[in-house]
């Protein structure tokens, strides 16, 4: 008689499996050990669905096991928020303190902290100018992600100022920026993107720009801080030059994104700085949500035009009127 006849007909005995997923799984294996799991199942968590998970029970056992920074500060290390979910217990906690000994900001975070900073040259103050300029325009300032040590810069323009995005980058060589290109759904096929790596002289340009409100704040902590060369940065970004049929220019910077406080503020800075400005204002028709934007007139437009050509480039041409703008006709 063949063995393995009864062994093929034998009826299978189901039950639940231990997880707690409410999958039936045979009670006995091919080679006749008990089985209480579906394969794979037993690694789930580390309650394998026997036990209710409770957080407190676990925090109440875990508490005197703290162990002491060391850094030597006498702080215990706290439990990050992401062990204190479902199927996280003590082992788990334990294992995360071994590998991370320390409180945030104490011991090697510190000591990677300074030897990142080692790695970068402290900005110079011209290229400081340039990066307060550029920032009252088009330019970003953010930190990438909660564990970032320091801000990053970025820009995106159209594909026209692809140079003058190239000509910035170099620039800001220090900062070892990125150029890429991305499909654009506005007003051309594509858009110009550039971002630079984190650089710790940064903390105090985004303290001073975004500071505690986390959006950009126009103060004259931060005007005071863009040189000639940044107002050429901010005008080539964010300004519109438009000629009158005789050539008479006048200059629009795109500040509506800013409040009508601080328009003010920006058209009193340019005034003191020589370049008479106005703060004007138009309403959108289909929101009737007013707009506000600083105006240089005739005067003021060839003054500004005159003093930042210096810093320009051949392919921003056409923001000085290629040519065409026209002398005052009294002197």
């Amino acid at each position: 008689m063949d063995s393995r006849k009864g062994h093929h007909s034998r009826k299978p005995n189901l039950v639940p499996c231990a997880c707690g997923c409410g999958t039936l799984v045979d009670s006995v294996s091919s080679d006749r050990r008990p089985r209480r799991f579906i394969r794979g199942h037993q690694f789930r968590g580390n309650t394998y669905g026997q036990k209710s998970y409770n957080l407190e029970s676990i925090l109440e056992h875990t508490e005197p096991l703290r162990p002491i920074c060391k850094c030597g500060c006498g702080e215990k290390l706290a439990i990050p928020d992401f062990l204190q979910q479902n199927g996280k217990g003590l082992k788990s906690i334990q294992s995360y303190w071994s590998r991370h000994p320390y409180k945030k900001g104490h011991g090697l975070w510190d000591i990677r902290t300074k030897h990142f900073c080692n790695q970068f040259n402290p900005l110079k103050p011209d290229i400081l100018g340039c990066i307060y300029g550029t920032l009252l325009g088009d330019g970003f300032i953010t930190y990438p992600n909660k564990h970032s040590r320091f801000p990053r810069l970025a820009w995106t323009h159209g594909e026209q100022q692809q140079l003058w995005m190239e000509y910035k980058a170099s620039k800001l060589a220090d900062l070892r920026p990125k150029i890429c290109t991305t499909a654009n759904s506005g007003y051309s096929d594509r858009s110009i993107c550039c971002r630079t790596v984190c650089y710790p002289d940064l903390v105090t340009v985004f303290a001073c720009v975004k500071g505690k409100a986390g959006q950009k704040t126009v103060s004259m902590a931060w005007l005071s801080q863009i040189t000639l060369a940044g107002l050429a940065w901010w005008y080539l970004d964010d300004g519109l030059l438009s000629l009158s049929p005789q050539g008479s220019p006048q200059i629009q910077f795109h500040t509506e994104g800013y409040s009508e406080d601080e328009n003010y503020l920006i058209a009193e800075w340019l005034t003191n700085l020589g370049y008479t400005a106005k703060v004007r204002s138009y309403t959108r028709v289909r929101t009737n949500k007013q707009y506000n934007y600083i105006a240089l007139g005739a005067d003021a437009a060839r003054s500004f035009l005159a003093d930042i050509r210096q810093f320009a480039i051949p392919a921003m041409e056409y923001k000085f009127g290629d040519g065409h703008s026209c002398d005052p006709r009294w002197g």
